[in-house]
């Protein structure tokens, strides 16, 4: 009987001595996840910020540009360009390669002018319903311009700047 007991005490002290030790394994390793975690979230928390400082640069960037092609060009029209054709331009400048710039037509009653924009913003350029607006004159380019992907932007200037 002492040996059936003995050999039972045994058993359950390292029973426990098993649960004790995985408990502790347990344990570290929720430290090592919340640490693991926490750092992960400030990470994500400098890409945001990261994200927002590169797209507010990026609306600075092309607001100037922007301020740049009216100042070239002594204003397009008479009145404003239509707020969709508009919006459409802004919005669709960006790019990562000249492959995605284009060189579009607008088409302003007769006359019709042309802008560098991406392939995204020609598309959509295309599926705007034809709005009839008076234009005094379009930007005139050098003979030797070409389309380029300068600063993330799609342009049409020339050559040499």
């Amino acid at each position: 009987m002492l040996k059936w007991l003995t050999i039972t005490l045994i058993a359950v002290v390292v029973f426990i001595t098993i649960l004790l030790g995985l408990g502790y394994l347990l344990k570290e390793h929720e430290i090592a996840t919340t640490h693991l975690k926490q750092q992960l979230d400030q990470e994500r928390a400098a890409q945001k910020s990261k994200e927002k400082r590169n797209k507010y640069r990026l609306n600075t960037i092309i607001e100037t540009s922007l301020v740049k092609v009216a100042a070239k060009t002594n204003t397009l029209t008479s009145k404003p360009l239509p707020s969709v054709k508009q919006k459409i331009l802004l919005e669709n400048l960006t790019c990562s390669s000249k492959k995605q710039c284009v060189l579009v037509n607008i088409s302003f009653g007769e006359l019709a002018c042309a802008f560098a924009i991406n392939t995204i913003g020609a598309s959509l350029l295309a599926k705007t319903a034809e709005e009839v607006n008076s234009v005094i004159k379009c930007p005139r380019y050098p003979n030797n311009s070409q389309l380029s992907c300068q600063h993330n932007l799609c342009t049409y200037s020339n050559i040499n700047n």
